[in-house]
């Protein structure tokens, strides 16, 4: 072998124990354990004296799990007294800047500084997730709230999340630095490009996410395109790369070269913010840097395990941090895979070409099981969409920096410029989005232990390949290296993606509403018990409506709704009356033909129903009325009542009910605001903005079909919505959703599209 791989035996006895934090006896046991195999490298030497006994791998990972251990027990870890549910008075502040939600909420990680117990302030430093509602000065640093506090149940890196309950009071501010006024000149340059580039481009060069609309984010996260705009390992190191082949192409010397792209790795941490997020990031990428400058892995994978053990030394909650694992692997998969990879793509691709894609590759194998613990999932097209833009980042990198750097001296010429980045910044962006909407774009993976292990598997097996392969100095050893990486990749082909694409993970009784895509029509169950839901609409009569009942584990329909005769309403019927599935009531407006469906009741206004769960009541439509309307506006007009232990959540649905019979009914019957309304008529512009202004729910669903000819939802109705602050969830968009509702809030969970 041709690297020294005993560093990560340091580095996995570190982590190990900094993740499990074993009781006393185990390390007891871990520490005879110890001495006994210490005792064995002490014996006397039968073997040349320049080799490593075997056992010196195990030695070293039970030196390091005991080190931790030790360090691990002098530290008090800081809690909150009190339940798993709490309001307590804190100060502050966020790690870092906060992102800014749709809502005008401002969230992210924060830390809680002092807390108010016993009438005292206790100085406690707590990791939380905080969600503030109201706004907040650019500049606040620390400051004083009341936080309603809700424990995460998890091992995450941290234990609780937490939302503001009283406007917060500013107690200090930061002053904007030189660095700041360099990032508001910048952010003013852009203004003349399209959205994505403007939202992409301060994150691609210094992880500014705020300006990316919640559709960016979310494509850039689905598509695998979202460490392009994040401070991690593999961005920083990508970063470090770029210019370290900038400086080669002016054939700087290496040593000077080396020099010059440490100096600019540190500028880039004090411009970004040296929280400690980022300084974890640049350690980790100018190791990353330094190997692909030397050329070679030995002594970076060493600097990397003491450099990564040092730091759970030092904060042994770093061991359940996914940013600090995604920095630490995605460094390692690039030291360690990089020259193998590069030395297969070399054979295809220019060597500059043939580099960058091996660093891509190499994070995305090493990161896979962190990725598939944090998101259960993953994406058929996030390496191909990683190479894709591969080629535009060198581009983006080295001319963004200089617009940045010359954005206050030059600003004329900047507005000119600053369109060579921002094209294909824009590019990445509208890429990322189209890759969203490609079929099995973001497939499931097997959820829990069973499911992070398969991810594990496929990283160590194609990391040991390809490592084997290329550190061998036998020639059978890289022919049965190479066979078996082939086996490897067509086995992942030819199994476990096609698999996932019927595989449909548990989806649990923990949901109240589904609005399931059946394309251009309506079709959404309420739940009711284990297995049990009522059916409001059916969908058209292609929409599969029996694929998402069945998929959601339901075998009765107690009560089906139909709200008025139109065909994208009515038409599964058959489908669910074939499908075996039990139905019990047939309920219908009474503008609904008596003759197209044995057996159905009509209701009316003041008809009412259900359980202590959930009941309905029914608004309209007027009886008489409806005997002469158009179809639509016989629709029927429902409350779902949803009875919570913190109160009641309410559901409003109308069918296809248009503008005018809209307004008719709201004058008649007012109602109270709601948590979620269906939008009328697919959100078709006849159906009207009055309700939505009127009922200002917290969520709007919209079922519709994707590029459907009607142009639904009509912008006018998207605009009503943002205006009283509702969440639009569309169908075209999501796919399935299920909705969970709380006292204070309402979850909404996409389970994707039937396969049709």
């Amino acid at each position: 072998m041709k690297t020294d791989f005993r560093g990560l035996w340091v580095l996995a006895g570190a982590w190990l124990t900094a993740y499990l934090k074993p009781a006393l006896p185990v390390m007891l046991v871990v520490l005879v354990v110890f001495f006994v195999i210490l005792a064995f490298l002490l014996r006397q030497r039968h073997d040349s004296p320049s080799s490593a006994p075997w056992f010196t791998g195990p030695l070293l990972l039970l030196l390091a799990a005991i080190s931790v251990s030790a360090l691990g027990s002098e530290n008090n870890e800081c809690l909150l007294p009190g339940e798993a549910e709490q309001q307590r008075k804190v100060i502050i502040a966020f790690d870092g800047q906060p992102r800014l939600g749709a809502d005008e909420v401002s969230q992210g990680a924060a830390q809680i500084l002092k807390y108010w117990h016993e009438e005292q302030w206790v100085s406690c430093p707590i990791e939380v997730y905080l969600s503030v509602p109201y706004s907040l000065e650019v500049t606040a640093d620390n400051f004083e709230t009341i936080l309603a506090l809700q424990a995460t149940d998890s091992n995450g890196s941290f234990a609780w999340w937490a939302r503001a309950q009283s406007q917060p009071v500013v107690l200090s501010s930061q002053d904007p630095n030189a660095a700041d006024y360099l990032k508001t000149r910048f952010a003013s340059s852009l203004q003349g490009l399209s959205h994505e580039a403007q939202g992409l481009l301060p994150g691609m060069l210094y992880g500014d996410r705020s300006g990316q609309s919640e559709e960016l984010s979310t494509a850039m996260k689905n598509s695998g395109l979202s460490h392009l705009t994040a401070v991690s390992g593999s961005n920083v190191a990508l970063l470090g790369a770029m210019v370290l082949v900038l400086l080669r192409l002016f054939t700087v010397p290496r040593i000077p070269a080396a020099i010059l792209s440490i100096a600019f790795l540190g500028l880039f941490i004090w411009f970004v913010g040296p929280d400690p997020s980022v300084l974890r990031a640049g350690l980790m990428g100018m190791i990353a840097t330094i190997s692909l400058m030397l050329g070679r892995g030995r002594g970076s994978l060493g600097i990397l395990s003491l450099s990564a053990t040092i730091l759970l030394h030092l904060d042994s909650s770093l061991a359940v941090d996914p940013a600090f694992a995604l920095s630490v692997l995605a460094t390692l998969g690039i030291i360690v895979l990089t020259p193998a990879l590069t030395e297969i793509f070399s054979r295809i691709f220019p060597p500059w070409f043939a580099q960058l894609t091996a660093i891509c590759c190499a994070a995305q194998f090493t990161c896979l099981p962190v990725i598939i613990a944090l998101n259960s999932n993953f994406s058929l097209y996030s390496l191909p969409a990683n190479l894709v833009v591969a080629p535009l980042l060198p581009l983006i990198t080295t001319v963004g920096v200089l617009c940045l750097l010359l954005c206050t001296a030059l600003p004329g010429l900047i507005q000119v410029l600053v369109w060579v980045p921002g094209l294909p910044a824009g590019w990445i962006g509208k890429i990322a989005l189209w890759v969203v909407e490609l079929p099995g774009a973001s497939r499931p993976w097997p959820a829990g232990v069973a499911g992070i292990s398969l991810a594990i598997g496929f990283s160590v097996v194609f990391t040991v390949l390809l490592v084997t392969g290329r550190e061998s100095e036998h020639l059978a050893v890289h022919r049965v290296a190479a066979g078996g990486l082939t086996v490897a990749l067509v086995a992942m082909s030819a199994i476990v993606v096609p698999a996932t694409l019927f595989y449909r993970p548990d989806l649990g009784g923990e949901w109240n509403v589904a609005m399931c895509d059946v394309g251009q029509g309506d079709a959404f169950m309420i739940h009711t018990g284990p297995g049990e839901a009522w059916l409001l609409d059916s969908g058209p009569p292609d929409g599969h409506v029996e694929s998402c009942v069945k998929r959601l584990g339901i075998t009765k329909l107690s009560k089906v709704f139909i709200t008025h005769e139109h065909a994208d309403h009515f038409g599964g019927i058959p489908e669910i009356e074939a499908s075996g599935i039990e139905i019990g009531e047939r309920l219908v407006s009474s503008g609904f033909g008596p003759d197209l469906w044995q057996g159905a009741q009509a209701i009316a206004p003041g008809d009412s129903g259900g359980s202590d769960v959930v009941r309905y009541r029914v608004i309209g439509p007027d009886e008489v009325s409806a005997r002469y309307a158009e179809p639509n506006d016989t629709s029927l007009v429902i409350v779902f009542d949803f009875i919570l232990d913190g109160g009641v959540v309410s559901f409003f649905t109308a069918g296809d009910l248009e503008e005018a019979a809209m307004h008719q009914l709201l004058a008649s019957q007012p109602q109270p605001p709601v948590q979620v309304l269906k939008a009328s008529h697919h959100g078709a512009k006849n159906g009207g903005v009055e309700v939505i202004e009127k009922l200002k729910p917290q969520v709007i669903l919209v079922s519709v079909g994707e590029d459907n000819s009607y142009g639904h939802p009509h912008q006018k109705i998207l605009d009503a919505a943002k205006h009283v602050g509702s969440k639009v969830i569309r169908t075209d968009q999501e796919g399935s959703v299920l909705l969970t509702f709380e006292a204070d809030k309402v979850l909404a969970k996409a389970i994707g599209a039937v396969v049709r």
